[in-house]
């Protein structure tokens, strides 16, 4: 069976044999967000393409691995708030997604890589974060985005699409030459454009920038660097690579090191960024929209678990906020933070309520990290990933972790769980051992929560419910294609949750009976899950 989804009721017993029911609604795990704030900052987004935390310094202190410098990423660490546990999704369309929308890629439908016709592409009726800010026009903001756009096909859907009023960069997932590409300005694209591209999407930028006078703006700077294909850029923006011959022979003996000359040549274009914006008074946001591709990530991760997999290699990136509105910069954060989670902290950060914006009816699945950059507290939620209509080896599946274990669910019906504390680069799944008190509470709340991620399943209709003094018999309308489940918790505690023991299920006709034949004792809490076969 695959767990693909699903819903769920939860009825409560006393000794006194008094019986509540009612609708338990999990939308995720962790806070919702908080009421927009007064602000007039400028808000600079900066995406890196492929470059996850076993390439990065500020995450990676290996041994063994070979890292590029890069001291304007640092000079973010220092002035902001470093993410230790930043998520994306293992590939780049589904990101990018996650943070135009705010909605993970089961409600937009992007899975996978958009590579041409027959890829599911962004919907012009999603509401983006351009059309946020649209909505909310009497702020004042001037919007942009610059570089890889990369979420559907044509050169006006920037703008048709993603609502952008501007744009500058590339329409695809990667350029065929960072010195030969075809580059498109608000709907017109002119092909063999030879500005080296890093270099190009700041200038763009930088342009823009410095042409808004005093009003607030919000630019999305997207790069496509590092992403392949991988070359030597221009010396002066590599130096600590300046003396590699570029040759294709060379690049194909040690990709690694024109991967690092990528990187350091990105950096010192975000210096430029930098030096061209008011830090005094612009919130900026840095990460990477996956992991690191296999053929050049470093240890402690593996090729095998790498950029198009589900494990921390493909889907654990590089994730700073800095700005005017962190207190106590310099720090680090542990809170599971996931792309999804940019679209309500862009919005409040430019003093925008979320919740009085989105239109009626629209599930937005992302939480504002306003509450981790103003004060220091680490907040107790999960972050969650996806990866499926894809063709990789890798299998697609779902990735749920919390602060300290995570579950992955493959589509081919097998599930992990790892202790990413005492084990995190993921070497030994607990499944394939007995789990002690604590895991197993764990792996019963993860794999309750997750249940609430994909919900196409509507929550059972309670028909009937009856209380014996040994039994529990909950019943439910029966559907076609779905299969039943009862869980028993005494307290409302996420992790007091698992399978109700010796549950007997019988159906008769149209409804299904789930019985708890252990039920004696003191107050208890149920809850009826529905998930399709």
């Amino acid at each position: 069976m695959q767990l693909r989804s699903s819903g769920m009721r939860l009825v409560r017993f006393t000794e006194k044999y008094r019986v509540w029911i009612g609708v338990a609604v999990i939308a995720g795990c962790g806070l919702l967000p908080i009421a927009g704030f007064a602000s007039s900052q400028n808000i600079l987004l900066i995406i890196a393409d492929d470059y996850g935390v076993d390439s990065s310094s500020l995450y990676n202190s290996n041994t063994s691995a070979s890292l590029p410098p890069t001291p304007n990423i640092e000079s973010l660490a220092r002035s902001g708030v470093l993410f230790r546990n930043g998520y994306a999704n293992p590939v780049c369309s589904p990101s990018r997604a996650c943070l135009i929308t705010g909605r993970h890629g089961f409600r937009t439908g992007i899975g996978d890589v958009i590579t041409g016709p027959g890829s599911a592409v962004l919907s012009a009726s999603e509401f983006t974060l351009p059309e946020a800010f649209s909505a909310n026009a009497a702020l004042g903001y001037q919007l942009a985005q610059f570089g890889k756009w990369h979420l559907a096909m044509g050169p006006n859907t920037p703008n048709s699409i993603g609502g952008w009023p501007h744009f500058a960069g590339s329409l695809p997932g990667a350029l065929v030459d960072y010195s030969d590409w075809t580059k498109t300005v608000n709907g017109i694209s002119t092909p063999n454009y030879t500005n080296y591209a890093t270099t190009d999407v700041v200038n763009d930028a930088v342009a823009w920038i410095q042409a808004r006078g005093t009003q607030p703006w919000f630019a999305w700077v997207a790069f496509n660097a590092p992403h392949t294909p991988l070359h030597k850029p221009p010396s002066s923006l590599c130096p600590h690579y300046a003396t590699l011959p570029g040759t294709q022979v060379d690049i194909n003996r040690r990709p690694r090191l024109y991967f690092e000359a990528m990187v350091e040549a990105m950096d010192t274009e975000i210096g430029r960024l930098l030096g061209a914006v008011n830090r005094k008074n612009t919130e900026i946001i840095f990460l990477g929209d996956n992991g690191t591709t296999g053929s050049v990530i470093q240890p402690p991760f593996p090729s095998t678990r790498a950029k198009d997999t589900l494990y921390e290699g493909g889907i654990k990136v590089p994730f700073i906020i800095s700005g005017p509105i962190v207190n106590q910069p310099g720090r680090t954060n542990d809170t599971p933070v996931h792309a999804v989670d940019l679209f309500a902290t862009v919005l409040e950060l430019a003093g925008i309520n979320v919740a009085s914006t989105a239109p009626a009816g629209v599930t937005i699945d992302s939480q504002s990290l306003l509450p981790t950059l103003t004060n220091t507290a680490t907040l107790d939620r999960c972050s969650f990933s996806e990866k499926f209509g894809t063709n990789t080896p890798s299998p697609d599946g779902r990735a749920l972790r919390n602060a300290q274990f995570k579950l992955l669910r493959f589509d081919d019906g097998t599930e992990e769980f790892y202790d990413l504390v005492a084990d995190p680069i993921e070497s030994t799944n607990l499944l394939a051992g007995s789990l002690t008190d604590p895991q197993r509470a764990h792996y019963y709340s993860l794999e309750m929560k997750l249940g609430s991620f994909e919900n196409k399943v509507a929550g059972p209709v309670i028909t009937q419910v009856a209380r014996t003094e040994e039994t529990m018999a909950i019943s439910v309308a029966q559907t076609s294609g779905i299969r039943y489940g009862l869980w028993r918790a005494t307290t409302l505690d996420p992790l007091a949750w698992a399978p109700a023991a010796n549950t007997i299920v019988t159906t008769n006709g149209t409804v299904v009976t789930l019985t708890d034949t252990q039920a004696g004792g003191s107050s208890a809490f149920y809850r009826v899950t529905a998930t399709s076969q």
